[in-house]
């Protein structure tokens, strides 16, 4: 049992020289021409599955103002109730045999022994890959949180490390190679690796393929492409936390300032305090999102995290009812427009700026939301 991680004693460093990254992410978003088949393979999985996918959202909207998806909506949306959860974070190996990559994502604070659990997981992996002479660095916000508050932070739900490019091949061998875990995925692209996604002892760790050249590096994450002018792999430092050491990129303030700006040094405020929920599996096939978003009935009320937490009359969900539409028969609520009142206001009148961060009116507390939720579903915590 390793000690209580504790402030950073601070890493190896290789002089004071100050450098700027230069860092930006592009956000791949549903390709319009692809939207009605990614959605049907989609289906066709969770249907097998026994799973009901409820059409909500923009996606919803679509369908019944103007009889199609909305050909600028970034993704599609469906809701499915809390009694399926299970059965949707099953789909993942039936959905990546269909051409799909997935992510899961839950809201909320994992306890003290949880993050101790994830430490030593990210230790174990790191590990192997040294064993195996596959250099990696830490990064987004794994890398984030041991660096400057020298233990993961609460929230976060997935770790993530950079590793040099592999094929499919040598991503599944990798797999392979790493050791006893629960389960793994290779995510690819015509035989080219993306990455490696491993899941142990309630931990997701994704370690994803960083290629550098002409000046340029770049990782790809689902939709979102992650592109920075340093090649972070080259020369890495070593990270002491608690007892543990891990691989960091050169210059780590200036990879921290690019990724999340000036401000990266103070934290950002605290969402949730305890308890943890799933809040959503995401599939990604041919430019297309598609979104199964877990929603919890709590009597009138139905409640849902994307991942800021919404409340809306469960009368706009439930009951259903199946529709012919350009996609196939889609499952839709039998009185849509009390969910498209409630969540758009003026829904009849097309509006493309509509921000759901800002403009987005069932918005309400996130841990208030969550302890509504465990209250009346006490058995799903951490789930």
């Amino acid at each position: 049992m390793f000690s209580q991680a504790e402030p950073i004693k601070y890493k190896s460093m290789r002089g004071n020289r100050q450098i700027t990254m230069q860092y930006s992410l592009n956000k791949i978003y549903s390709e319009y021409a692809n939207v009605h088949q990614v959605c049907q393979d989609a289906l066709a999985v969770s249907d097998e599955a026994g799973v009901e996918a409820i059409l909500i959202g923009g996606s919803l909207l679509g369908m019944v103002r103007d009889n199609d998806f909305l050909p600028w909506d970034k993704d599609i949306d469906f809701g499915v109730y809390q009694h399926q959860i299970v059965r949707v974070w099953e789909l993942e190996p039936a959905l990546r045999a269909a051409g799909f990559e997935c992510r899961k994502h839950y809201v909320g604070a994992r306890d003290s022994q949880a993050l101790q659990q994830g430490l030593a997981v990210l230790h174990a992996i790191t590990q192997s890959l040294e064993q195996l002479n596959i250099d990696y660095v830490l990064t987004t916000g794994t890398l984030l949180s041991l660096f400057r508050d020298g233990q993961l932070n609460p929230e976060i739900d997935t770790l993530s490390l950079l590793i040099p490019p592999m094929s499919a091949a040598e991503l599944v061998t990798l797999g392979e190679a790493i050791g006893v875990l629960d389960s793994w995925y290779v995510s690819s692209e015509d035989e080219h690796g993306k990455g490696l996604t491993v899941e142990q002892s309630g931990w997701r760790v994704n370690l994803f393929n960083f290629a550098f050249s002409e000046g340029k590096g770049r990782w790809r994450d689902l939709n979102c492409e992650h592109w920075l002018d340093a090649d972070v792999l080259a020369a890495p430092e070593v990270l002491q936390v608690g007892e543990l050491q891990f691989f960091v990129p050169a210059q780590t303030e200036a990879f921290l300032q690019a990724r999340y700006g000036k401000t990266w040094a103070s934290p950002a405020p605290v969402k949730f305090s305890a308890g943890r929920l799933p809040a959503f599996l995401q599939a990604f096939k041919d430019g297309v999102m598609v979104d199964y978003i877990i929603h919890y009935q709590v009597g009138d009320k139905t409640y849902w995290f994307e991942p800021n937490a919404n409340v809306i009359s469960t009368a706009g969900f439930l009951p259903t009812e199946v529709r012919q539409t350009t996609a196939g028969p889609l499952c839709f609520p039998v009185q849509p427009e009390i969910f498209l009142q409630e969540h758009y206001g003026d829904w009849q009148t097309p509006v493309k700026s509509w921000n759901g961060a800002v403009d987005n009116p069932t918005l309400v507390p996130n841990q208030q939301t969550l302890s509504i939720i465990l209250k009346k579903y006490p058995n799903l915590n951490g789930q």
